[in-house]
C-alpha cells in the first residue's frame, strides 16, 4: 500500500476522531494481521498497558474483529465493512450528543425561566411550553408550520362537532397549504375521539361518514386535497389515546383532551426533542401504513 494512500487513510481516521494510538493500532493490523496483542503493542508503539483498551475501542467501533483463540488474535475488517461501521458509529454518537444537548438546554431553560433572572425580561420558551386556549393553541400551530422545511405529521380526532368548528382554523390550514407549496410533505391522520363511550359499530360507520364530509370541507374551505402533491389525508377506525403533531422530525406538540368535554382540546404541550419526535413518528407511520382507511 503506497505512502500516499496510507496518509489519506490516516487523515480519514483522524476526521472520525480516532486517537493516535487507535490509528497506529489499526494501521498495523491492516498491513499484518492477525496478530496477538503483545505483537500489536510492539509494532505500533502503543504501551502494553493500553493496548487491550485500544483494541476494545476499535472492536466497538467496528474496525477490527477478535478471534477467540488462545491467545486471542486480532485482525482488521475489510475496508468496506470497516468504513461503514465507523460512519454508523459516529452517527449514533452524534445523535446521543445532540439528544443530550437538547435535554440539557431544556432543563436550563426551565430553570432560568422560573428563576428571578427574567423578572424584567419578557421571554418565550423555545424548548418547551404549554398553551391553554384555542387562539393560543392555533397560534402555536401556525408559528411552527411557518418554520417547516421537510415534513408535517398530524393526528386529530373526528367527532360530531368537527364539521362546525373546522372553519375557525382557517389560518392554520392556509399555512399548511403554503408549506405544501414550499415542498413540505404533509400526512394528516384522523381517528375517533377518546371518550367514555365504547366505540360501537354504529359510531364507527358515523365517523367514517363524518370523515368523508370533513375531507370535502377541507378541500372547499381551504383548497387542501390529495390532488396537491405532498398532501395525504386518511382515517383510522380505532382510537388513538394521545394525539400529536410532529414538525420536521424534531419538534412535537402533544394534544391533551379536556377530561370533562372530550370533544375539545384542553391544552397542548410543545416539546423540542428529536428522540421523542422520532419515536412518535414511528408510531404514527405504523398506524398510517397498516391501519388506515383512505
Amino acid at each position: 500500500m503506497s505512502k500516499l494512500i496510507l496518509d489519506e487513510l490516516k487523515g480519514f481516521l483522524k476526521s472520525v476522531n480516532l486517537s493516535n494510538y487507535e490509528i497506529n493500532t489499526y494501521m498495523i493490523l491492516l498491513i499484518s494481521n492477525p496478530l496477538r496483542a503483545s505483537e500489536i503493542s510492539e509494532r505500533s508503539g502503543v504501551p502494553i498497558g493500553r493496548i487491550y483498551n485500544i483494541l476494545d475501542k476499535l472492536k466497538e467501533k467496528g474496525l477490527i474483529e477478535i478471534q477467540e483463540s488462545r491467545p486471542k488474535m486480532y485482525k482488521s475488517l475489510p475496508f468496506n465493512f470497516a468504513f461503514q461501521n465507523i460512519i454508523a458509529h459516529k452517527i449514533t454518537e452524534n445523535q446521543r450528543k445532540i439528544s443530550n444537548l437538547y435535554e440539557t438546554a431544556r432543563i436550563l431553560e426551565s430553570k432560568v425561566f422560573n428563576s428571578d433572572l427574567l423578572i424584567r425580561q419578557v421571554t418565550s420558551k423555545t424548548f418547551w411550553s404549554t398553551e391553554f386556549n384555542l387562539n393560543s393553541i392555533l397560534a402555536l400551530y401556525i408559528r411552527n408550520v411557518r418554520e417547516l422545511k421537510e415534513e408535517l405529521l398530524i393526528s386529530s380526532f373526528v367527532n360530531r362537532r368537527i364539521l362546525s368548528i373546522i372553519r375557525y382554523a382557517k389560518n392554520y390550514f392556509l399555512e399548511i397549504l403554503k408549506a405544501l407549496n414550499r415542498g413540505v410533505q404533509v400526512k394528516y391522520l384522523w381517528s375517533p375521539e377518546l371518550s367514555n363511550r365504547s366505540l360501537v359499530n354504529n359510531q364507527i360507520d358515523k365517523n367514517q361518514i363524518i370523515f368523508k364530509k370533513l375531507k370535502k370541507e377541507i378541500k372547499e374551505l381551504f383548497g387542501l386535497s390529495t390532488d396537491i402533491e405532498g398532501f395525504e389525508i386518511k382515517y383510522v377506525p380505532k382510537i388513538i389515546p394521545t394525539h400529536f403533531i410532529i414538525f420536521d422530525k424534531k419538534r412535537v406538540i402533544i394534544k391533551m383532551q379536556n377530561p370533562l368535554r372530550t370533544s375539545e382540546i384542553f391544552a397542548t404541550m410543545n416539546v423540542l426533542d428529536p428522540n421523542l419526535a422520532m419515536e412518535l413518528r414511528g408510531i404514527f407511520l405504523n398506524i398510517w401504513f397498516f391501519d388506515v382507511i383512505d
